[in-house]
């Protein structure tokens, strides 16, 4: 595609963080960030201040002792939308406006709030109750994690009930962790329910926080690992004062199973390949701001290649900043999705079979078994429904 050499364009608001030899451009609305060298933003810079193509090619000419193909960025800019036609401006602004009034909800809250909440005092707080709850688990072999916890021989529901609705309240409380950091620089996030391949997760966009130096990302992305490692740590104190008043052993394994949980929730954010919080980090450290995407186009373009051009996608003629990092990237993307589902289909369901197997066995025995059955029962069905729900928000946005 050629641009008219007279033509101008509108270019939607955009934020620039430079970042070594590259920059970081993006809009907060759309969600959308690249990286882009420095010439690259003088064009922006160009094209905002009204000149031509024409004006554009000529005055990089004077200065550029290499050629540089104009047409063929202003068409990359177009196509992810940062740049439009003079003549659609009044729609590219009422598209902005659409995408800001999107499904989440604004997290907003005083920024003087956000700050004392995350305070070095307050983080010096954090810690010490965190090494104190680790140095009491090692003082005490009954505070340690119980990799058994999960496992119940009654009650198996009310155990999997309570254990949802404690869930959502410690997935707010990561989600708060984020958003809450990325306040106290300023940033107002979003909020809302997503998925990470069949997983359901509430998600808080920080999108903003591209806005910032690249030092300043690192508290928001990782406050939510701070907000559980805290509530791990609060929880192993009261289960050691549970312990201490002789409380029921529903109560105590409640406690300890959701020790587990957050301790797996933890170990979750490395699956990297799903965009968890650690992702971000690495994106960061890395100066990428979308390693997930990259990874896509650079796999598709390998498909296509071993395949002659019948399956995937071309590959872009210019090669990514950090190449390496990107195709270890794409490695680890796609051993842990394979992985994944080897785990589904080789384990999780099978397990779900076997205790619907164990069920119908109760059903078929004495009358006092059938409690014990329909328990079974319910929990596989509430386990396989939040399963299968999350499957269809999967598969949803893959054909969307």
């Amino acid at each position: 595609m050629s641009a008219t050499i007279e033509e101008r364009y509108f270019v939607i608001p955009l934020s620039e963080q430079q970042e070594g030899d590259l920059y970081v451009v993006g809009n907060t609305d759309l969600g959308d960030f690249y990286q882009f060298p420095e010439q690259g933003v003088q064009i922006l810079r160009m094209l905002r201040s009204g000149e031509t193509p024409a004006a554009i090619k000529s005055r990089l000419a004077a200065v550029s002792a290499e050629p540089v193909d104009v047409d063929d960025f202003l068409h990359q800019l177009t196509q992810i939308g940062f740049i439009h036609p003079e003549s659609r401006r009044q729609q590219a602004q009422q598209d902005l406006q659409d995408a800001a009034r999107d499904s989440r909800r604004t997290f907003s809250v005083d920024r003087r709030v956000a700050k004392a909440i995350f305070s070095p005092p307050m983080l010096a707080c954090y810690a010490a109750v965190i090494l104190y709850a680790a140095f009491d688990a090692v003082v005490h072999p009954q505070l340690r994690l119980n990799i058994d916890a999960f496992y119940i021989e009654t009650n198996k529901t009310a155990l999997l009930l309570a254990m949802m609705v404690l869930s959502l309240v410690q997935t707010i409380l990561h989600e708060l962790g984020h958003m809450l950091a990325a306040a106290r620089q300023g940033i107002v996030s979003k909020y809302g329910i997503g998925n990470r391949m069949w997983n359901i997760v509430a998600e808080s966009d920080l999108t903003g926080i591209l806005t910032l130096p690249k030092a300043k990302r690192y508290l928001p992305m990782l406050a939510g690992l701070l907000v559980d490692a805290l509530s791990a740590a609060l929880l192993t104190i009261l289960l050691g004062f549970l312990l201490r008043h002789d409380a029921g052993p529903f109560t105590i394994q409640l406690v300890q199973a959701m020790i587990l949980e957050i301790v797996i929730g933890m170990a979750w954010q490395f699956n990297v390949f799903v965009k968890t919080d650690i992702y971000f980090v690495i994106c960061n450290i890395f100066s990428d701001p979308d390693l997930d995407a990259g990874a896509r186009i650079y796999l598709r373009g390998i498909l296509n290649r071993i395949t002659l051009g019948r399956f995937g996608t071309k590959a872009p003629a210019a090669s990514p900043a950090n190449l390496a990092v990107l195709r270890i990237f794409s490695l680890v993307w796609l051993f842990g999705r394979i992985l994944s589902l080897l785990i589904l289909f080789g384990v999780f369901l099978p397990t779900m079979g076997r205790y619907l197997g164990s069920a119908i066995q109760l059903l078929n025995q004495s009358p006092t078994s059938v409690w014990m059955a329909c328990d079974t029962i319910l929990y596989v069905a509430i386990t396989l429904t939040i399963l299968g729900t999350g499957m269809y928000m999967w598969i949803k946005n893959k054909s969307s």
